[in-house]
């Protein structure tokens, strides 16, 4: 069964600085340890619009899997798309939002929608799916902390932007 998730909180740095993050996939081995290496196999980007293809190998408790995805970058629209070319799973797509704020932080949007071929991959990763995207999200919370400047308020009121702003998902 295909499961989805969509995740949506504030981060307190730049919606250019994030997407600059996120876009660079030859860096995710160096933050997040479960990625244990990453190529890229092909690469049209410039300026930060394009399309690449990258491909990951990932290790979670006894489960080595190598899969690759097709990452379409946007960085005018601050906006990244991934869909899956091969590996473990029947289906495999997110999207990445940053949507800048008024104090200068980012609303990020993350939505993500997986099926994995293995039932038992399938039922080791439901339970344990809000623990592993709030980790993968963290990581990269922890990055951006060491890489880039805070910006924005400590208590901005965050409501009233969620209303104007449509949520990733497709």
């Amino acid at each position: 069964m295909t499961a989805s998730h969509i995740e949506r909180l504030r981060l307190r740095h730049r919606p250019d600085d994030l997407f600059d993050l996120v876009s660079d996939v030859r860096a995710y081995p160096h933050f997040i340890p479960l990625i244990t290496a990453m190529r890229v196999t092909r690469d049209h980007v410039k300026d930060g619009v394009g399309t690449l293809d990258a491909e990951a190998r990932v290790r979670f408790r006894f489960v080595r899997e190598r899969f690759a995805t097709r990452v379409t970058l946007d960085r005018t629209k601050r906006q990244i798309d991934v869909d899956y070319i091969s590996g473990p799973f029947q289906t495999l797509a997110n999207q990445w939002r940053f949507h800048e704020l008024s104090d200068g932080s980012t609303l990020v949007d993350f939505w993500i929608k997986y099926h994995f071929g293995n039932p038992i991959l399938q039922m080791l990763v439901d339970t344990n799916r809000n623990r592993a995207i709030r980790f993968l999200i963290d990581r990269f919370d922890i990055e951006a902390k060491r890489r880039y400047e805070t910006v924005g308020e400590p208590d901005y009121a965050l409501e009233p932007d969620l209303a104007r702003i449509a949520p990733a998902g497709r």
